[in-house]
């Protein structure tokens, strides 16, 4: 489920779906929950960066974990 040669794309993804994360989260405080969108926004924006991001730590410990092993 991951790509050993793309370990620099998986630490750009996580750092992205952070700042994605940070961004949705601060919309969703200053909207609050009068605009109609916000929980669209909220919850299918926010689900799919922490969706992303948990696979880019995930593929990232393990990619690092096969590199140490080798040593």
């Amino acid at each position: 489920m991951y790509d050993k040669s793309k370990l620099n794309e998986y630490k750009f993804r996580a750092i992205v779906s952070l700042l994605l994360l940070c961004l949705i989260s601060y919309l969703v405080v200053v909207r609050g929950p009068s605009d109609p969108g916000i929980f669209e926004i909220g919850f299918i924006g926010g689900l799919f960066s922490v969706l992303s991001f948990l696979h880019s730590i995930w593929s990232i410990i393990l990619i690092l974990k096969e590199e140490h092993s080798k040593q």
